[in-house]
């Protein structure tokens, strides 16, 4: 790290603060928080493990998730070949208050405390606007989540992510049509709303060892700045730290980075696109003032961590609010999705049918636009809706195949109170015979032929 970096503690208390927000956090909450040197952690040698992959974009496809199920970290340091759509390195945090709104009310961390309050965007731009010397405390925001705004047509992500991503491929598409609130409330959320977030980081913030809610993987790019991340692999020891440590509520003494096994250090600096992947226990530290543009998916291709992620959310009593909205309603529409698309039967009830697979919709001519062909369809299957069946053997992937045997045990082994049935299905209890009996059927699937490059679903 650069040696003329200013001092992390002196911009702490450094300057004549200014004060753009009365949140009611006392002095004493402020202090003392963080009993480790930040400032040695940046720039120790301890952290070299070496588990990031460097990748050019053309290489980023859907068969290399495929075969290999987004393990490791991946570092692009051009744009080239991912799809990737962004605003000019110039768009300020200004920019972003004119196109979410300057009333948009933000979640926004306080870095000393690690805990979170609220500012509007005028009042977020105020504050990082000002020079760092003046700004009274360290604020980060990392989840404003811009989908449904007019930010949202600047931003594209990388195209392959769109193919993986189960809020894209699994979610009844026309529930996220119906979306009209650009925020995050719970209680008007049509669908799972964590696809595109803006983060705002001001020189100096650091946000602490954290695994990304639901066990979601991340795509990141850096507009502006740079960024400091420390990486931990998701091995069951580095795991079982992580819980513990989190339920020690001693996170301020220990950094743990320093108890973990392989532990990596990258600086990621301007233009560079970042994906973490599901499970990776990661702290973020910010050398300059930054903005980035990233966000969340659910996939296929790692789905047995993706659920011991939920459960160690559980365990550790992660509120709803820090969670993946809906996300064992997700794990149904994910088993009645690869049903479908292997078989033709939907579980879905009659409207959503109608509405996301256009079955029972006609066309000019009268007949079905999902279904022109189908004729026996509903005779010969009550319990699903069936359309003309693929034209020929889809062979699954073993990552596929092993997360579905995944999701459907811990859809079983749930109280049924706490299934989480989404609406949209109908006959949940045959739809889990019908997994298993489709999976029993491709258990001898080729691995060879399932590495198509084409997405199943």
């Amino acid at each position: 790290m650069e040696d003329s970096k200013p001092s992390y503690s002196k911009r702490l208390r450094a300057g004549t603060r200014r004060r753009y927000h009365d949140d009611g956090i006392s002095d004493e909450e402020i202090d003392g928080r963080r009993m480790f040197n930040l400032e040695e952690k940046v720039i120790s040698e301890r952290f070299s493990s070496n588990r990031i992959l460097r990748m050019e974009g053309k290489d980023f496809s859907y068969e290399f998730i495929q075969r290999n199920g987004l393990r490791d970290p991946i570092l692009f340091e051009s744009l080239n070949g991912l799809g990737i759509k962004m605003p000019d390195p110039e768009f300020t945090v200004n920019d972003v208050k004119m196109f979410v709104g300057s009333r948009r009310m933000i979640d926004v961390m306080d870095v000393s405390t690690q805990k979170g309050t609220e500012m509007s965007m005028a009042q977020w731009t105020r504050y990082y606007e000002t020079p760092p010397p003046q700004r009274e405390k360290l604020y980060n925001v990392i989840s404003l989540e811009f989908s449904h705004t007019k930010l949202e047509s600047l931003v594209k992500r990388p195209a392959t992510v769109d193919l993986i991503d189960w809020v894209d491929n699994m979610w009844p598409r026309h529930l996220k049509e119906k979306q009209k609130d650009s925020t995050n409330s719970i209680t008007d959320m049509q669908y799972p709303k964590v696809q595109k977030y803006c983060l705002m980081s001001v020189q100096g913030c650091y946000t602490d060892f954290h695994i990304d809610f639901g066990g979601t993987s991340v795509w990141y790019h850096i507009l502006r700045g740079s960024k400091v991340f420390w990486l931990i692999p998701p091995t069951h020891p580095n795991l079982e730290l992580y819980e513990n440590w989190v339920r020690s509520g001693k996170q301020g003494d220990i950094f743990l980075g320093d108890r973990a096994s392989d532990c990596q250090r990258i600086e990621l600096k301007q233009g560079c696109t970042f994906i973490i992947p599901s499970g990776w226990i990661h702290a973020v530290y910010t050398p300059v003032d930054s903005m980035v543009f990233g966000g969340n998916f659910l996939h296929s291709f790692n789905i047995p961590m993706q659920l011991n992620i939920c459960s160690i959310e559980d365990r550790t009593r992660v509120p709803g609010k820090f969670r993946f909205p809906f996300f064992y309603e997700m794990c149904w529409y994910v088993l009645e999705r690869y049903v479908f698309s292997l078989t033709s039967t939907s579980y879905l009830i009659p409207e959503y049918q109608k509405h996301s697979l256009g079955i029972g919709l006609k066309n000019t001519s009268g007949t079905d636009l999902a279904d022109e062909e189908q004729e026996e369809g509903n005779d010969e299957e009550s319990d699903g809706q069936q359309s003309e069946k693929p034209p020929y053997r889809v062979n699954v992937t073993p990552l596929e195949l092993e997360g579905l045997w995944n999701i459907l045990g811990k859809l079983e082994a749930l109280p049924y109170s706490k299934q989480c049935v989404p609406s949209g299905i109908q006959n949940a209890s045959a739809l889990l015979n019908h997994v298993k009996a489709l999976l029993r059927e491709h258990a001898n699937d080729n691995p060879k032929l399932s590495y198509t490059g084409r997405p199943i679903i």
